[in-house]
This record gives structure tokens, sequence and C-alpha cells, in this order.
């Protein structure tokens, strides 16, 4: 196989599972939700070019780090169907970074959407 039909089905993969990560999941949808919001925050408030990239990065590295949580939960429960105190470690583990970026997502949106709130009160 030439190399632009691999990077074809390696995109094709990448697609499926996508789909199957936002259809299958329940906190993607939330986490795309509050992405979809920030955006249009991003928008009402005409951000600058730092705060897109600021906003934007939240979004991908929280999506990500949640994408990467859902595919070790599912891993883990291959490996481990029956319970071990260390399968539910890894999956703790994984949780645990999603929250850190969802938190970190949080205090930079802060950041920018405060003072931005701020500047339209009367």
């Amino acid at each position: 196989m030439n190399y632009l039909k691999k990077r074809k089905s390696a995109f094709g993969y990448a697609l499926k599972g996508l789909k199957a990560f936002f259809r299958d999941e329940d906190h993607p949808k939330f986490h795309a939700i509050a992405g979809i919001l920030a955006v249009i925050l991003g928008f009402s408030f005409n951000l600058n070019s730092i705060e897109w990239i600021a906003v934007i990065f939240c979004v991908a590295l929280v999506l990500s780090f949640e994408a990467i949580n859902s595919a070790l939960e599912q891993l883990t429960d291959i490996a481990s169907p029956s319970y071990l105190e260390s399968a539910g470690k890894v999956k703790d583990i994984a949780a645990g970074a999603v929250l850190i970026s969802s938190v970190a997502a949080g205090i930079i949106g802060l950041i920018i959407f405060v003072p931005k709130f701020l500047e339209i009160l009367p």
C-alpha cells in the first residue's frame, strides 16, 4: 500500500474512533458542549489571537485526555474483566489526568472571560 493510501486509512480509523468516542461515552459530550460554549463566547467577545490559542488548546487538551482515558478504560476492562485493585488504579489515574486538564482549562477560561464579562457590567 502506498504512503497516501496508508495515511487515508489511518485518518479513517481516527474518524471511526472519534465517532465511537462521542457515540458511546457520556463525558465527551459534556466536554464538547463546554468547548462549543467557550468558542461561542470567544466570538462574542472578539478574542485576540493568544486568547484563541489558549481556548482552542484547552478544548483540544481536555477532549484528548478524555479520549485517552476512555481508551485506557476499555483496554483495562479487556485485560482485567474481573476486579483487580491495580486495574482500578489505572482507571483512577487516567480519570485524574482528565480532571487536571479540566481544572486547568476552567482556570484559563476564567482568566480570559471574567475580565470581559466585567467590562460589560454597568
